[in-house]
């Protein structure tokens, strides 16, 4: 008789657990779905203003933003609802080489992705710097290129931490890293950053001073390597993407 009691109150435990679990994803199902998704718009320069107190409720939870440039770290975001509630943090660092890059806090590598959180650096500029930097381009070529960033957070939450780990191993295969990245590029197209992102890339060229970056590969079957997306490759994605249609 006891054995049957402990049986039936560890069946009403697991019931219980999974009745939470589903809760609490269907919670987060609503709230994501109350959320609107913003859509492509050619110059977002005055839709960064005019929607910021409301990107501010639905965004800024577990953000931690650097002054000054909340509006458009929020409304890149506001393309990424599932990334409500994620923990981010964006940091201006000074650095004289790269741009902006993202990865998963180390002391969150081994936890589950609902559990897990991500930091974005941002390098600024300093003695000795020659590249571009994020802080100097238009508002369209931030958001667009944050879009990229946000992108890879979308991927790395739907990894294990074994996962990431080999993420972070297969980083020395250029023939890896150029599909990686290329196919982040094609993610936040499709989430409707395309104009955004041809903004960051024309920065650029203009940045290098007339230096290609990457149009020097044109896209299709005859490009040897492609690592991010050329002005025109992300034109020909956009015009084959329904996202872009009804524009």
């Amino acid at each position: 008789m006891k054995r049957l009691i402990k049986r039936i109150g560890f069946c009403l435990l697991v019931l219980l657990l999974i009745a939470g679990i589903s809760c609490a994803a269907i919670n987060d199902a609503v709230i994501y779905d109350s959320i609107p998704t913003t859509k492509p718009i050619a110059d977002i320069t005055d839709a960064v203003d005019a929607n910021y107190s409301n990107l501010k409720i639905w965004y800024g939870e577990n953000k931690i933003m650097p002054a000054g440039y909340e509006k458009q770290i929020l409304f890149a975001l506001s393309y990424f609802p599932e990334l409500a509630r994620t923990k981010i943090t964006f940091q201006i660092e000074k650095s004289t080489s790269g741009i902006i890059s993202t990865r998963p806090f180390t002391s969150s590598l081994l936890r589950s992705s609902s559990k897990r959180s991500y930091i974005v650096v941002i390098n600024d500029s300093t003695d000795g710097r020659t590249m571009p930097t994020w802080l100097r381009c238009g508002v369209n070529g931030q958001v667009g290129i944050l879009g990229h960033e946000l992108s890879h957070i979308i991927y790395f939450s739907k990894q294990t931490g074994l996962g990431l780990l080999g993420l972070g191993v297969a980083h020395i295969s250029t023939s890896f890293m150029d599909h990686f990245e290329n196919k982040t590029d094609s993610v936040d197209i499709e989430r409707g950053l395309g104009y955004q992102l041809i903004a960051w890339n024309e920065y650029l060229h203009k940045s290098f001073k007339g230096m290609h970056w990457n149009d020097s590969l044109p896209p299709g079957p005859s490009a040897k390597r492609e690592r991010y997306m050329s002005i025109e490759h992300i034109r020909q994605v956009m015009a084959n993407s329904k996202v872009y249609q009804d524009l």
